[in-house]
């Protein structure tokens, strides 16, 4: 027991290791940018430098630290499940679904909803890369081997797979709070839907094995959520390639100051595929 506390509470350095990669990679970043460097180019570095300084910290953090194998906490070889492949798509892509068909929202032909942006070549490279590499695969692969590798292995040890799946999904929706103004409810619905999607999450990656699946479920939402290819709002953001104007006045809908991840739509999809993911994982367990 006072074994398993320890490693509990090495585990937590896991969330400066990823503070830590975020900020050097970012660095570095600007930095190529201010040298001259094209942005696109600081953007793909910037990701690859997230992406493999978190893991080398987290695999010197499970072999040095909590002595165990990083494969033992879901750092395995990359894998994709097919089913989950898909999903990673079909998730925003059910988003857009309903908020165009369901009452209330924007009527007439799909177009009509949609804007797009003008921009130089140059900003358009950088945006797409900046959201692919950094924002997506770096930030998904990251987060998912920090709080569903890491934490969610070493609660599951301390307790139980319930426990293991509740409190990251939580701690990941009130880390999503820090850095941004929000009022009260918007900081409520966040840390709801936060807290939902890492369950969904932490189910792919109990039914997978490892943090792969969730990882590119985690980073193709993120390309197309928010992250400067496609806005999903009432107002056009000038920095987004493509937006998708609601027609609503609705925090629930909208997802209130903190944007469409939020939305009482994107927390369905969530709800959805977490059960989704339930079912197969005690299909999968029920196999003798």
């Amino acid at each position: 027991m006072v074994e398993n506390t320890k490693k509990l509470l090495l585990s937590l350095l896991s969330v400066p290791i990823l503070v830590l990669s975020q900020v050097i990679a970012l660095g570095v970043g600007n930095v190529m940018v201010m040298v001259g460097i094209p942005t696109a180019a600081g953007n793909v570095a910037a990701g690859i430098i997230y992406a493999v300084t978190a893991l080398s910290g987290l695999v010197f953090l499970c072999e040095k630290g909590l002595l165990i194998s990083p494969k033992e906490r879901g750092i395995s070889r990359p894998s994709l499940k097919p089913v989950w492949g898909v999903s990673a798509f079909l998730m925003p892509l059910s988003v857009i679904i309903i908020l165009n068909f369901a009452p209330g929202m924007p009527s007439g032909t799909w177009i009509s909803s949609w804007r797009s942006t003008s921009m130089p070549p140059a900003s358009i490279v950088a945006v797409v890369t900046g959201a692919v590499c950094f924002f997506g695969f770096a930030a998904g692969i990251v987060e998912e081997a920090v709080f569903r590798g890491i934490i969610m292995t070493a609660l599951e040890r301390k307790w139980n797979k319930i426990v293991a799946i509740l409190l990251p999904s939580m701690l990941f929706g009130l880390l999503h709070i820090i850095g941004n103004d929000l009022d009260f409810f918007s900081i409520l619905q966040l840390f709801v839907a936060g807290t939902f999607v890492g369950i969904l999450f932490s189910l792919v990656t109990y039914e997978s094995g490892n943090i792969w699946c969730s990882s590119f479920l985690h980073a193709v939402w993120n390309i197309f959520m928010g992250s400067g290819i496609l806005n999903i709002g009432t107002e056009v953001d000038s920095y987004s390639l493509f937006n998708y104007v609601i027609d609503s006045n609705s925090f629930l809908i909208s997802g209130g100051d903190f944007g469409i991840d939020a939305s009482i739509v994107s927390v369905f999809i969530y709800i959805l595929f977490s059960a989704f993911a339930f079912i197969l994982y005690r299909k999968n367990t029920a196999r003798p």
